[in-house]
């Protein structure tokens, strides 16, 4: 392992090409340059991202006193890497925590809102679901936990769905009314798509190492009180975001790197391929119109790149490189959608929003996917007297509604939504913002793919992906793959051993 002396090691000269200036890529690039220096190790980082601004879709939009999101509305401070970034870039002063009100999620059942209960004694009194319903719920003790569970990666006819998990496990009327709206909140997919083990691997490890879920929450509850640790069945954690929006952590990042003597952030560069020479790695792009191969023939190539842009970008980065990997890369699917901005005068919503928002399931049939009630969830978000709402809608299982007119979207929202939560009126702001390839979607096989993936990236040697298309699509996961991912070039590249947890076992 290269000693902290400040001297050269024998990675001196590294170079490495980060392509894709989003939350993943641009924190994995810092992510290279702290570990570097840390190491002794000289070692510089461009950043290749395609449009002129930086943050991919973390930005923060301000019309007129309202504020919203191009992308995430935030992130959950349970992930200590995430936080690590933020003390890094000095953002901590910045953190908004979001209002005690968020507890309180709903979702639209039988054509009417209903609270989603806190408590077992709660759901029992709820009418989410029919007597029938809650039934078959308290079943699961007593169904028998699968055995083949944990090889989605190897043998994809393992591979369970979401929706079928579900069903298995607590029900059909629970797969239909309460996981299948949470799925398309999270994912905006259908959970009759979705590879549970891809998705939320740690249910996966639940069933495998407990039998079932509420054995999980009654053994990990009895641990938790006995030593005093903790052991989350799920996620946990309060949102936030900053005083500027989440654009306020890509901002921070950019500037980082700008600021960094060995870092170079190329905005603006359109990247077409990238190639394997004697050398090192070439990145062909365009730039202003014109085409660059970057380095120049006569500065030696890149010795590591890190593709951090999408998948389907990344597909065609690799096309003339490795069309299997290619066509690999290229078969990971995105749910289209579309995020339409309502804001209104207070006194023309009768509805208190005194929570986080609501989900609909896709049996309600309704365009409208969820809204959250963002000036509830964060202040400063709506002029005073004012309040915002943020409304989903396309998602994998809608598609079409992403050829509708900006009128006819927010016809449909409105009637949607308009008698859930009181709305009188025309809205005061209405902004669309349209996302063709919004979220991947982790589809049953995911994991097989990825780990043909990464054998064809070694088998190149000194190339890597990250981002929300593979390991997970919060920020949170991406920034915590981006520690990793550095850790894991840095170790190719020099033998030190790597910092993250993760990695290091």
């Amino acid at each position: 392992m290269p000693e902290a002396s400040g001297q050269e090691s024998s990675g001196q000269g590294l170079k490495v090409a980060v392509i894709g200036g989003g939350v993943a890529g641009l924190a994995a690039a810092l992510a290279l340059r702290d570990r570097a220096r840390a190491l002794g190790v000289d070692l510089a980082v461009t950043v290749f991202e395609k449009d002129t601004e930086t943050g991919g879709n973390l930005r923060t939009l301000n019309q007129g006193g309202w504020q919203f999101e191009w992308g995430p509305n935030g992130f959950l401070d349970n992930e200590p890497a995430t936080l690590r970034l933020v003390d890094r870039l000095g953002l901590r002063p910045r953190l908004l925590r979001s209002s005690d009100a968020t507890r309180r999620r709903f979702l639209l059942v039988n054509g009417k809102l209903q609270e989603i209960p806190l408590s077992p004694k709660a759901f029992l009194s709820s009418k989410m679901l029919s007597t029938r319903g809650k039934l078959r719920m308290a079943g699961e003790l007593l169904v028998p936990g699968r055995r083949d569970l944990g090889r989605a990666a190897v043998d994809i006819t393992t591979d369970e769905t979401i929706d079928r998990f579900g069903e298995r496990r607590l029900g059909r009327e629970f797969a239909n009314v309460m996981l299948d709206p949470m799925v398309k909140g999270v994912f905006g997919g259908e959970s009759k798509q979705l590879s549970l083990a891809a998705a939320f691997p740690r249910m996966v490890e639940l069933e495998r190492e407990h039998g079932g879920l509420f054995r999980a929450m009654i053994a990990l509850g009895r641990e938790k009180r006995r030593k005093g640790r903790r052991t989350d069945a799920g996620p946990t954690g309060v949102l936030h975001s900053f005083d500027g929006g989440m654009a306020v952590l890509v901002d921070g990042l950019a500037r980082a790197l700008d600021e960094d003597a060995q870092a170079e952030v190329v905005r603006g560069a359109d990247v077409a391929a990238i190639t394997r020479m004697a050398d090192g790695w070439r990145v062909s792009c365009s730039i202003d119109g014109y085409s660059v191969s970057w380095p120049s023939g006569e500065q030696g190539g890149f010795t590591a790149v890190l593709d951090a842009a999408p998948s389907h970008a990344a597909a065609r980065h690799t096309a003339a490189l490795d069309p299997a990997l290619s066509a690999d890369l290229a078969a990971i699917p995105y749910a289209p959608m579309a995020v339409i901005a309502l804001g209104y005068p207070r006194d023309k919503v009768d509805h208190d929003l005194n929570g986080f928002g609501l989900l609909v399931p896709g049996q309600e049939k309704r365009t409208a996917l969820g809204v959250l009630w963002s000036s509830s969830i964060f202040p400063g978000l709506a002029p005073d007297g004012r309040v915002l709402l943020r409304c989903m809608a396309g998602g994998a299982g809608n598609p079409g509604a992403m050829t509708l007119s900006d009128d006819e979207l927010v016809k449909r929202m409105l009637a949607d939504l308009g008698p859930l939560l009181g709305l009188r009126g025309e809205p005061e702001l209405v902004n669309i913002i349209r996302h063709g390839r919004a979220i991947a979607q982790y589809v049953p096989g995911h994991l097989a793919r990825l780990a043909a993936i990464d054998a064809a990236a070694a088998r190149h040697g000194s190339l890597w992906f990250a981002g929300s298309a593979y390991r997970g699509i919060a920020v949170n996961a991406c920034v915590k793959e981006s520690e990793m991912v550095a850790d894991k070039i840095l170790a190719a590249l020099t033998g030190a051993r790597p910092q993250s947890a993760e990695v290091a076992r």
